[in-house]
């Protein structure tokens, strides 16, 4: 059971820098219907932004929103077929429902950022946030795999 991420870029106008994302799919394994633990997991976000100016220096300040998937940021769902398993995404190892990590609406949190500076000692500099997940335990789903595709947006 896991999830697929995709990545989008949303550059303002005002910076020249140019920055990737690089998301590693987050995956739970088997999930256990009998524990009385949660099923938690992972996974890493790697930004990196490169210097295109010519002279002086950039600062390259971002925000990482992360969609809902299927279902919404207090219940995200994993399908397989019209089965569910509810699972959530958070900013902090806690996975608390104060910090489930979305795109600030309905109860959810982004993640800030910055790179600085990036000039001609260090014209790429890269940072990593770590993204956290949760399956509540004890539910009651069918033996299968279950998938989500959730989109991670950087703007900066």
């Amino acid at each position: 059971m896991g999830w697929l991420v995709g990545a989008y870029l949303l550059p303002s106008f005002a910076n020249a820098a140019t920055c990737s994302l690089n998301v590693s799919p987050l995956n739970f394994g088997v999930y256990d219907a009998l524990s009385m633990a949660p099923a938690d997991s992972s996974t890493d976000i790697l930004v990196s932004c490169t210097r295109t100016v010519t002279s002086g220096a950039e600062t390259v300040a971002y925000t990482l929103a992360v969609s809902s998937g299927a279902g919404n940021f207090s219940a995200r769902n994993m399908l397989r077929g019209t089965a569910v398993l509810v699972y959530n995404l958070h900013t902090g190892a806690s996975r608390s429902a104060a910090n489930v990590w979305g795109d600030g609406t309905g109860g959810s949190s982004t993640v800030t950022g910055s790179l600085l500076p990036l000039d001609a000692a260090n014209p790429t500099r890269t940072a990593n946030h770590a993204l956290y997940g949760r399956i509540p335990a004890r539910q009651d789903v069918a033996v299968g795999a279950y998938n989500d595709n959730v989109v991670v947006t950087m703007t900066f």
